[in-house]
Protein backbone atom coordinates (compact mmCIF):
# COMPACT_ATOMS: atom_id res chain seq x y z
CA UNK A 1 0.00 0.00 0.00
CA UNK A 2 1.09 3.12 -0.64
CA UNK A 3 2.29 5.46 2.41
CA UNK A 4 1.29 9.19 2.68
CA UNK A 5 4.21 11.36 2.46
CA UNK A 6 5.60 12.52 6.02
CA UNK A 7 5.44 16.25 6.09
CA UNK A 8 7.93 17.99 9.12
CA UNK A 9 5.74 18.98 12.28
CA UNK A 10 6.75 22.88 11.22
CA UNK A 11 4.36 22.64 8.35
CA UNK A 12 1.72 22.03 10.68
CA UNK A 13 2.81 24.34 13.69
CA UNK A 14 5.81 25.76 14.40
CA UNK A 15 5.37 25.17 18.01
CA UNK A 16 4.85 21.42 18.31
CA UNK A 17 8.88 21.08 17.54
CA UNK A 18 9.39 23.39 20.06
CA UNK A 19 7.35 21.54 22.35
CA UNK A 20 9.10 17.61 21.69
CA UNK A 21 12.20 19.45 22.00
CA UNK A 22 11.54 21.49 25.68
CA UNK A 23 10.02 17.87 27.02
CA UNK A 24 12.44 15.59 25.28
CA UNK A 25 15.04 17.56 26.44
CA UNK A 26 14.33 18.20 29.88
CA UNK A 27 14.58 14.17 31.00
CA UNK A 28 17.44 13.67 28.49
CA UNK A 29 16.01 11.49 26.45
CA UNK A 30 18.66 9.88 23.98
CA UNK A 31 16.02 9.62 20.88
CA UNK A 32 12.35 9.89 20.48
CA UNK A 33 10.17 9.16 17.66
CA UNK A 34 7.03 11.57 17.18
CA UNK A 35 4.37 11.03 14.79
CA UNK A 36 0.84 12.50 13.85
CA UNK A 37 -2.03 12.67 11.89
CA UNK A 38 -4.39 15.02 11.09
CA UNK A 39 -7.32 14.92 8.75
CA UNK A 40 -5.28 12.08 7.25
CA UNK A 41 -1.76 14.02 6.62
CA UNK A 42 1.57 12.55 7.77
CA UNK A 43 3.26 14.37 10.06
CA UNK A 44 6.95 13.49 11.95
CA UNK A 45 9.55 14.30 14.17
CA UNK A 46 13.22 12.13 14.46
CA UNK A 47 14.44 13.11 17.48
CA UNK A 48 17.91 12.27 18.58
CA UNK A 49 20.02 9.45 17.92
CA UNK A 50 19.39 5.70 18.71
CA UNK A 51 21.88 5.69 22.06
CA UNK A 52 23.53 7.52 23.86
CA UNK A 53 27.33 8.14 23.43
CA UNK A 54 26.40 6.94 19.69
CA UNK A 55 26.12 9.70 16.86
CA UNK A 56 23.34 7.31 14.77
CA UNK A 57 20.65 9.55 14.36
CA UNK A 58 17.01 8.18 14.40
CA UNK A 59 15.01 7.86 11.48
CA UNK A 60 11.56 7.94 10.18
CA UNK A 61 12.51 4.05 9.68
CA UNK A 62 14.06 3.55 13.42
CA UNK A 63 11.66 0.94 15.05
CA UNK A 64 11.01 1.46 18.81
CA UNK A 65 9.92 -1.01 21.62
CA UNK A 66 6.22 0.36 22.75
CA UNK A 67 5.97 -1.71 25.54
CA UNK A 68 1.59 -2.09 26.43
CA UNK A 69 1.30 0.01 23.01
CA UNK A 70 1.34 -3.77 21.61
CA UNK A 71 -1.81 -4.81 23.14
CA UNK A 72 -3.83 -2.86 20.25
CA UNK A 73 -2.09 -4.90 17.67
CA UNK A 74 -3.39 -7.92 19.23
CA UNK A 75 -6.92 -6.93 19.75
CA UNK A 76 -6.69 -5.45 16.14
CA UNK A 77 -6.05 -8.80 14.79
CA UNK A 78 -8.56 -10.54 16.70
CA UNK A 79 -11.36 -8.22 14.98
CA UNK A 80 -9.95 -9.20 11.91
CA UNK A 81 -10.51 -12.61 12.51
CA UNK A 82 -13.89 -11.81 14.18
CA UNK A 83 -14.56 -10.04 11.00
CA UNK A 84 -14.04 -13.48 9.09
CA UNK A 85 -16.38 -15.20 10.78
CA UNK A 86 -12.88 -17.35 12.47
CA UNK A 87 -13.86 -16.26 16.17
CA UNK A 88 -16.15 -14.35 18.50
CA UNK A 89 -14.92 -11.82 21.24
CA UNK A 90 -17.62 -13.95 23.41
CA UNK A 91 -15.57 -17.05 22.64
CA UNK A 92 -13.49 -18.73 25.75
CA UNK A 93 -10.31 -18.48 25.14
CA UNK A 94 -9.16 -22.18 26.97
CA UNK A 95 -11.16 -23.33 23.64
CA UNK A 96 -7.31 -22.39 22.16
CA UNK A 97 -5.08 -22.11 24.83
CA UNK A 98 -5.94 -25.39 27.20
CA UNK A 99 -3.26 -24.15 29.23
CA UNK A 100 -5.01 -21.00 30.58
CA UNK A 101 -5.99 -21.55 34.05
CA UNK A 102 -6.94 -18.86 36.39
CA UNK A 103 -7.78 -19.08 40.23
CA UNK A 104 -11.59 -19.97 40.11
CA UNK A 105 -12.07 -22.57 37.97
CA UNK A 106 -15.77 -21.20 36.00
CA UNK A 107 -13.88 -18.04 35.27
CA UNK A 108 -11.21 -20.73 33.47
CA UNK A 109 -14.16 -22.12 31.62
CA UNK A 110 -15.95 -18.41 30.75
CA UNK A 111 -13.22 -16.12 30.25
CA UNK A 112 -13.59 -15.03 26.68
CA UNK A 113 -11.63 -12.76 24.26
CA UNK A 114 -13.40 -9.98 25.51
CA UNK A 115 -12.39 -10.26 28.72
CA UNK A 116 -8.84 -10.89 28.20
CA UNK A 117 -8.61 -8.22 25.78
CA UNK A 118 -10.46 -5.90 27.85
CA UNK A 119 -8.93 -6.55 31.25
CA UNK A 120 -12.23 -7.47 33.15
CA UNK A 121 -10.25 -10.99 34.78
CA UNK A 122 -10.15 -8.84 38.17
CA UNK A 123 -6.67 -10.14 38.60
CA UNK A 124 -3.60 -7.75 40.23
CA UNK A 125 -0.50 -7.21 38.65
CA UNK A 126 1.62 -10.08 40.47
CA UNK A 127 4.82 -11.87 40.44
CA UNK A 128 7.51 -12.32 37.51
CA UNK A 129 4.44 -12.49 35.39
CA UNK A 130 4.70 -9.09 35.94
CA UNK A 131 7.70 -7.93 36.95
CA UNK A 132 9.38 -10.56 34.09
CA UNK A 133 10.17 -14.01 34.00
CA UNK A 134 13.96 -14.80 32.55
CA UNK A 135 13.48 -14.66 29.13
CA UNK A 136 14.30 -18.41 28.05
CA UNK A 137 10.89 -18.99 28.98
CA UNK A 138 7.97 -19.46 26.52
CA UNK A 139 4.52 -17.33 26.86
CA UNK A 140 2.92 -21.02 27.46
CA UNK A 141 4.68 -20.99 30.86
CA UNK A 142 2.82 -18.27 32.24
CA UNK A 143 -0.62 -19.98 32.05
CA UNK A 144 -1.40 -22.24 34.30
CA UNK A 145 0.81 -20.30 36.88
CA UNK A 146 -2.10 -17.35 37.08
CA UNK A 147 -4.38 -19.89 39.07
CA UNK A 148 -2.13 -18.80 41.95
CA UNK A 149 -2.87 -15.60 41.45
CA UNK A 150 -5.97 -14.65 43.52
CA UNK A 151 -8.31 -12.10 41.97
CA UNK A 152 -8.96 -8.62 43.77
CA UNK A 153 -12.59 -8.03 42.33
CA UNK A 154 -15.35 -10.33 40.75
CA UNK A 155 -14.69 -11.24 37.61
CA UNK A 156 -16.10 -8.49 35.06
CA UNK A 157 -16.91 -6.13 37.83
CA UNK A 158 -14.32 -3.41 36.68
CA UNK A 159 -11.00 -2.79 35.12
CA UNK A 160 -7.37 -4.28 36.48
CA UNK A 161 -4.58 -4.26 34.67
CA UNK A 162 -2.55 -7.86 33.99
CA UNK A 163 -0.68 -8.46 30.90
CA UNK A 164 -0.53 -12.28 30.69
CA UNK A 165 -4.54 -11.96 29.63
CA UNK A 166 -3.48 -10.01 26.32
CA UNK A 167 -0.91 -12.56 26.17
CA UNK A 168 -2.88 -15.55 26.03
CA UNK A 169 -5.10 -14.23 23.54
CA UNK A 170 -2.10 -13.73 20.66
CA UNK A 171 -1.22 -17.28 21.91
CA UNK A 172 -4.78 -17.99 20.78
CA UNK A 173 -5.13 -16.31 17.20
CA UNK A 174 -1.52 -17.98 16.47
CA UNK A 175 -3.59 -21.32 16.97
CA UNK A 176 -6.57 -20.46 15.15
CA UNK A 177 -4.83 -19.49 12.19
CA UNK A 178 -2.27 -21.88 12.94
CA UNK A 179 0.38 -19.15 11.77
CA UNK A 180 1.24 -17.88 15.05
CA UNK A 181 0.44 -14.36 16.17
CA UNK A 182 2.94 -12.17 14.34
CA UNK A 183 2.38 -14.18 11.14
CA UNK A 184 -0.73 -13.58 11.00
CA UNK A 185 -0.74 -10.06 12.30
CA UNK A 186 1.68 -9.50 9.33
CA UNK A 187 -0.18 -10.84 6.77
CA UNK A 188 -3.62 -9.66 7.84
CA UNK A 189 -2.55 -5.95 8.69
CA UNK A 190 0.56 -5.38 8.49
CA UNK A 191 1.41 -6.20 4.93
CA UNK A 192 -1.91 -4.57 3.61
CA UNK A 193 -0.94 -1.36 5.48
CA UNK A 194 3.11 -1.49 4.61
CA UNK A 195 4.39 -1.66 8.11
CA UNK A 196 7.41 -3.52 6.51
CA UNK A 197 9.66 -1.99 9.53
CA UNK A 198 7.59 -3.69 12.57
CA UNK A 199 8.06 -7.08 14.52
CA UNK A 200 7.96 -8.30 17.76
CA UNK A 201 9.25 -10.86 20.52
CA UNK A 202 12.00 -12.61 19.81
CA UNK A 203 11.82 -12.14 16.01
CA UNK A 204 12.32 -8.57 16.80
CA UNK A 205 16.01 -8.93 17.68
CA UNK A 206 17.15 -9.98 13.81
CA UNK A 207 14.18 -8.65 12.05
CA UNK A 208 14.66 -5.21 12.23
CA UNK A 209 18.31 -3.75 11.57
CA UNK A 210 17.42 -0.13 12.08
CA UNK A 211 16.32 -0.30 15.84
CA UNK A 212 16.42 2.30 19.17
CA UNK A 213 18.34 0.96 21.86
CA UNK A 214 17.05 1.05 25.49
CA UNK A 215 18.26 3.22 28.40
CA UNK A 216 17.53 3.34 31.79
CA UNK A 217 16.80 6.35 33.50
CA UNK A 218 18.95 6.56 36.30
CA UNK A 219 19.69 9.91 39.02
CA UNK A 220 18.25 12.18 35.84
CA UNK A 221 20.68 10.84 33.32
CA UNK A 222 19.95 7.81 30.45
CA UNK A 223 22.08 4.85 31.10
CA UNK A 224 22.15 2.09 28.14
CA UNK A 225 20.95 -1.27 29.05
CA UNK A 226 20.57 -4.70 27.28
CA UNK A 227 17.38 -4.60 25.17
CA UNK A 228 15.00 -7.46 26.15
CA UNK A 229 13.88 -9.80 23.29
CA UNK A 230 11.31 -12.45 24.50
CA UNK A 231 8.01 -13.88 23.59
CA UNK A 232 6.50 -14.23 27.10
CA UNK A 233 4.63 -10.88 26.75
CA UNK A 234 3.86 -11.27 23.23
CA UNK A 235 0.54 -9.71 22.48
CA UNK A 236 1.11 -7.73 25.81
CA UNK A 237 4.14 -5.51 24.70
CA UNK A 238 7.16 -5.94 23.04
CA UNK A 239 6.17 -4.88 19.91
CA UNK A 240 8.97 -2.83 17.84
CA UNK A 241 7.43 -0.07 15.88
CA UNK A 242 8.79 2.75 13.46
CA UNK A 243 7.71 5.99 12.84
CA UNK A 244 6.93 5.74 9.45
CA UNK A 245 4.69 2.48 10.30
CA UNK A 246 3.03 4.37 13.57
CA UNK A 247 1.73 6.80 10.88
CA UNK A 248 -0.40 4.11 8.76
CA UNK A 249 -1.32 2.19 12.28
CA UNK A 250 -2.78 5.71 12.87
CA UNK A 251 -4.45 5.93 9.92
CA UNK A 252 -5.83 2.49 9.99
CA UNK A 253 -7.67 3.54 13.23
CA UNK A 254 -8.62 6.69 12.81
CA UNK A 255 -10.44 5.89 9.34
CA UNK A 256 -12.26 2.83 11.06
CA UNK A 257 -10.12 0.24 9.48
CA UNK A 258 -9.95 1.93 5.54
CA UNK A 259 -6.87 3.24 4.58
CA UNK A 260 -5.75 4.73 0.75
CA UNK A 261 -9.43 3.31 -0.71
CA UNK A 262 -8.68 -0.20 0.93
CA UNK A 263 -10.39 -1.87 3.95
CA UNK A 264 -7.83 -3.48 5.98
CA UNK A 265 -9.95 -4.44 8.79
CA UNK A 266 -13.90 -4.72 8.42
CA UNK A 267 -15.09 -0.95 10.36
CA UNK A 268 -17.39 -2.68 12.97
CA UNK A 269 -14.98 -4.88 14.14
CA UNK A 270 -12.29 -2.78 14.41
CA UNK A 271 -14.03 0.10 16.09
CA UNK A 272 -15.11 -2.55 18.25
CA UNK A 273 -11.79 -2.00 19.89
CA UNK A 274 -12.45 1.43 20.75
CA UNK A 275 -16.05 0.86 22.49
CA UNK A 276 -16.03 0.95 26.40
CA UNK A 277 -16.32 -3.13 28.14
CA UNK A 278 -15.35 -2.19 31.58
CA UNK A 279 -15.72 0.91 33.91
CA UNK A 280 -12.28 2.94 35.13
CA UNK A 281 -11.53 5.61 37.47
CA UNK A 282 -9.70 8.45 35.84
CA UNK A 283 -7.43 9.94 38.53
CA UNK A 284 -6.99 6.83 40.56
CA UNK A 285 -6.39 3.86 38.06
CA UNK A 286 -3.08 3.88 35.68
CA UNK A 287 -2.59 7.95 34.97
CA UNK A 288 -1.01 7.10 31.79
CA UNK A 289 -3.99 5.30 30.07
CA UNK A 290 -6.73 7.35 31.46
CA UNK A 291 -6.58 11.15 31.68
CA UNK A 292 -6.65 11.76 35.39
CA UNK A 293 -8.83 15.05 35.00
CA UNK A 294 -11.10 12.97 32.37
CA UNK A 295 -14.75 13.02 32.67
CA UNK A 296 -15.27 9.18 32.45
CA UNK A 297 -12.85 6.59 31.83
CA UNK A 298 -13.29 2.95 30.83
CA UNK A 299 -11.03 0.26 29.01
CA UNK A 300 -12.14 -0.95 25.69
CA UNK A 301 -10.62 -3.70 23.85
CA UNK A 302 -6.55 -3.39 23.84
CA UNK A 303 -7.28 0.79 24.34
CA UNK A 304 -8.50 2.92 27.18
CA UNK A 305 -11.03 5.04 27.01
CA UNK A 306 -11.54 8.57 28.26
CA UNK A 307 -11.81 11.99 27.29
CA UNK A 308 -9.32 15.12 27.26
CA UNK A 309 -11.11 18.30 28.27
CA UNK A 310 -14.38 16.86 26.41
CA UNK A 311 -12.90 15.32 23.60
CA UNK A 312 -13.76 11.73 23.52
CA UNK A 313 -9.83 10.43 23.91
CA UNK A 314 -9.29 6.59 23.25
CA UNK A 315 -5.16 5.55 23.86
CA UNK A 316 -2.67 3.81 25.27
CA UNK A 317 0.85 3.87 26.84
CA UNK A 318 3.74 1.42 27.30
CA UNK A 319 6.57 1.09 29.73
CA UNK A 320 9.35 -0.94 29.87
CA UNK A 321 12.93 -1.53 31.41
CA UNK A 322 14.28 0.99 28.87
CA UNK A 323 11.68 2.30 26.18
CA UNK A 324 8.04 4.43 26.43
CA UNK A 325 5.50 5.05 24.04
CA UNK A 326 2.09 7.18 24.29
CA UNK A 327 -0.22 6.50 21.28
CA UNK A 328 -3.08 8.53 21.61
CA UNK A 329 -6.14 8.87 18.78
CA UNK A 330 -9.44 11.79 18.82
CA UNK A 331 -11.19 10.05 16.83
CA UNK A 332 -13.68 13.35 16.42
CA UNK A 333 -11.36 15.44 15.56
CA UNK A 334 -9.38 13.27 13.02
CA UNK A 335 -5.71 13.36 14.84
CA UNK A 336 -4.02 10.39 16.10
CA UNK A 337 0.03 10.70 17.88
CA UNK A 338 1.94 8.66 18.47
CA UNK A 339 5.22 9.69 20.76
CA UNK A 340 8.19 7.00 21.18
CA UNK A 341 11.08 7.30 23.44
CA UNK A 342 14.15 4.43 23.92
CA UNK A 343 14.38 6.33 27.54
CA UNK A 344 12.75 4.92 30.66
CA UNK A 345 11.94 8.47 31.85
CA UNK A 346 8.50 9.43 32.16
CA UNK A 347 7.98 11.53 29.01
CA UNK A 348 6.25 10.49 26.38
CA UNK A 349 2.36 10.64 28.23
CA UNK A 350 2.66 14.18 28.74
CA UNK A 351 4.16 15.00 25.76
CA UNK A 352 1.55 13.38 23.83
CA UNK A 353 -0.98 15.64 25.74
CA UNK A 354 0.73 19.23 25.28
CA UNK A 355 0.65 18.10 21.39
CA UNK A 356 -2.72 17.35 21.26
CA UNK A 357 -3.19 20.35 23.38
CA UNK A 358 -1.90 22.37 20.52
CA UNK A 359 -3.68 20.69 17.63
CA UNK A 360 -7.31 20.89 19.82
CA UNK A 361 -6.67 24.83 20.91
CA UNK A 362 -7.18 23.80 24.55
CA UNK A 363 -6.00 26.16 27.10
CA UNK A 364 -2.21 26.04 27.66
CA UNK A 365 -0.44 23.81 30.47
CA UNK A 366 2.55 22.60 31.97
CA UNK A 367 1.91 18.99 31.24
CA UNK A 368 5.01 17.83 32.74
CA UNK A 369 4.29 19.43 35.65
CA UNK A 370 0.81 18.90 35.67
CA UNK A 371 1.15 14.91 35.09
CA UNK A 372 3.23 14.71 37.56
CA UNK A 373 1.66 16.25 40.04
CA UNK A 374 -1.28 14.17 39.29
CA UNK A 375 0.76 11.26 40.06
CA UNK A 376 2.24 12.22 43.63
CA UNK A 377 -1.92 13.17 44.33
CA UNK A 378 -3.18 9.42 43.31
CA UNK A 379 -0.23 8.23 45.64
CA UNK A 380 -1.29 10.74 48.57
CA UNK A 381 1.94 12.48 48.53
CA UNK A 382 3.16 15.94 47.80
CA UNK A 383 6.28 17.25 46.40
CA UNK A 384 7.89 17.05 50.07
CA UNK A 385 6.83 14.50 51.34
CA UNK A 386 8.25 12.37 47.79
CA UNK A 387 11.44 14.42 48.20
CA UNK A 388 11.45 12.82 52.05
CA UNK A 389 10.59 9.20 50.86
CA UNK A 390 13.38 9.41 48.47
CA UNK A 391 15.71 10.11 51.03
CA UNK A 392 14.75 7.98 54.09
CA UNK A 393 17.67 6.87 55.70
CA UNK A 394 18.50 3.40 55.24
CA UNK A 395 20.53 1.26 57.89
CA UNK A 396 23.63 0.10 56.17
CA UNK A 397 25.58 -1.64 58.90
CA UNK A 398 22.92 -4.22 60.26
CA UNK A 399 22.90 -3.71 63.60
CA UNK A 400 20.03 -6.57 63.79
CA UNK A 401 20.53 -10.16 63.77
CA UNK A 402 20.10 -11.11 59.62
CA UNK A 403 19.67 -14.64 60.73
CA UNK A 404 15.69 -15.02 61.13
CA UNK A 405 15.56 -13.90 57.62
CA UNK A 406 17.97 -16.02 56.33
CA UNK A 407 16.82 -18.67 53.60
CA UNK A 408 14.43 -20.09 50.73
CA UNK A 409 11.38 -18.76 50.29
CA UNK A 410 8.62 -20.26 47.54
CA UNK A 411 5.52 -19.03 45.64
CA UNK A 412 4.00 -21.79 43.56
CA UNK A 413 4.41 -19.67 40.22
CA UNK A 414 7.30 -17.59 40.98
CA UNK A 415 9.50 -20.37 42.12
CA UNK A 416 12.29 -19.43 45.28
CA UNK A 417 13.23 -16.28 46.39
CA UNK A 418 16.73 -16.36 47.97
CA UNK A 419 18.02 -14.80 50.97
CA UNK A 420 21.43 -14.90 52.52
CA UNK A 421 23.62 -13.10 54.96
CA UNK A 422 26.87 -11.10 53.46
CA UNK A 423 29.21 -8.82 54.63
CA UNK A 424 26.89 -6.12 53.01
CA UNK A 425 23.70 -6.82 54.43
CA UNK A 426 20.99 -9.24 53.46
CA UNK A 427 21.16 -10.11 49.47
CA UNK A 428 18.24 -11.82 47.63
CA UNK A 429 18.46 -13.37 44.16
CA UNK A 430 15.36 -14.67 42.13
CA UNK A 431 16.12 -17.36 40.01
CA UNK A 432 13.60 -17.20 37.58
CA UNK A 433 12.95 -13.69 37.27
CA UNK A 434 14.87 -11.66 35.10
CA UNK A 435 17.93 -9.95 36.78
CA UNK A 436 16.50 -9.92 39.92
CA UNK A 437 18.73 -9.76 42.38
CA UNK A 438 19.03 -7.00 45.00
CA UNK A 439 20.52 -5.84 48.23
CA UNK A 440 18.21 -5.59 51.32
CA UNK A 441 18.74 -3.12 53.83
CA UNK A 442 16.78 -1.71 56.99
CA UNK A 443 14.74 0.73 57.13
CA UNK A 444 15.13 3.27 59.96
CA UNK A 445 12.49 4.43 61.63
CA UNK A 446 10.43 1.41 60.59
CA UNK A 447 9.86 -1.75 62.57
CA UNK A 448 12.46 -4.69 61.64
CA UNK A 449 11.05 -6.78 60.13
CA UNK A 450 10.68 -4.14 57.43
CA UNK A 451 14.03 -3.92 54.55
CA UNK A 452 14.47 -1.69 51.36
CA UNK A 453 15.19 -3.56 48.11
CA UNK A 454 17.80 -1.79 46.10
CA UNK A 455 18.27 -4.45 42.87
CA UNK A 456 21.37 -4.47 41.43
CA UNK A 457 20.93 -4.27 37.62
CA UNK A 458 20.82 -1.08 36.08
CA UNK A 459 17.71 -1.73 34.31
CA UNK A 460 15.64 -2.29 37.92
CA UNK A 461 17.16 1.17 39.26
CA UNK A 462 15.13 3.42 37.46
CA UNK A 463 11.50 1.99 39.09
CA UNK A 464 10.98 3.04 42.28
CA UNK A 465 12.95 0.85 45.14
CA UNK A 466 11.16 -2.69 46.55
CA UNK A 467 10.64 -4.07 49.80
CA UNK A 468 10.85 -6.84 52.58
CA UNK A 469 8.21 -7.07 54.65
CA UNK A 470 8.26 -10.24 56.93
CA UNK A 471 6.24 -12.25 59.33
CA UNK A 472 7.88 -13.75 61.96
CA UNK A 473 6.75 -16.60 64.24
CA UNK A 474 9.30 -18.31 66.68
CA UNK A 475 11.85 -16.32 66.05
CA UNK A 476 12.40 -16.61 62.30
CA UNK A 477 10.51 -15.43 59.38
CA UNK A 478 7.85 -17.36 57.86
CA UNK A 479 6.63 -15.39 55.24
CA UNK A 480 7.85 -12.42 53.12
CA UNK A 481 5.83 -9.94 51.09
CA UNK A 482 8.33 -9.20 48.27
CA UNK A 483 6.66 -5.83 46.48
CA UNK A 484 8.41 -4.77 43.23
CA UNK A 485 7.90 -2.40 41.05
CA UNK A 486 4.43 -3.19 39.26
CA UNK A 487 3.36 -5.66 41.70
CA UNK A 488 4.18 -7.65 44.68
CA UNK A 489 4.26 -11.78 45.65
CA UNK A 490 3.96 -13.61 49.23
CA UNK A 491 6.54 -15.70 49.17
CA UNK A 492 6.26 -18.91 52.30
CA UNK A 493 9.55 -20.04 54.07
CA UNK A 494 10.43 -24.19 52.88
CA UNK A 495 13.48 -24.82 53.99
CA UNK A 496 12.16 -25.31 58.03
CA UNK A 497 9.78 -26.85 60.04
Amino acid sequence: MNRTEARTLDSLDPRLARICDAHLGALRVPGASVALVVNDRCYHLAWGHKSVGVNDPVTLNTGFDIGSGSKSFVSATVASLVADGLVNWDDPVVRHVPEFELYDPWVTQQASFRDLCGNRLGLPRAGLMEAGLSPSYPAEYVFPRLRHTAPIAPFRSRFTYVNAGHTAAAVAVGRITGLGFLATLRQRILSPLGMNNTSGGFEARSALADQAGWHAHVQGRPVAIESLFTDQFLGAGGMVVSGADALQWLRLHLGGGLVNGVQVVERKALLETHTPQVVARPGSDILSLFCPDAHMASYGLGWAVSDLQGHPLVCHSGAIFGATSMTLLLPSDGIGIAVYANSAAPVTTPLAYALASVLLNLPPRDWAAWYESATLRALGQTTHEAAALADTALQTDHPLDLTPFVGRFEHPADGELLLSATEGGLMGHVPQGYRMGFRAVHMLKADEQVFRVLFEHTERQSAPPGELRFTIANGYAVRVLFSFGVGSREFTRSDRN
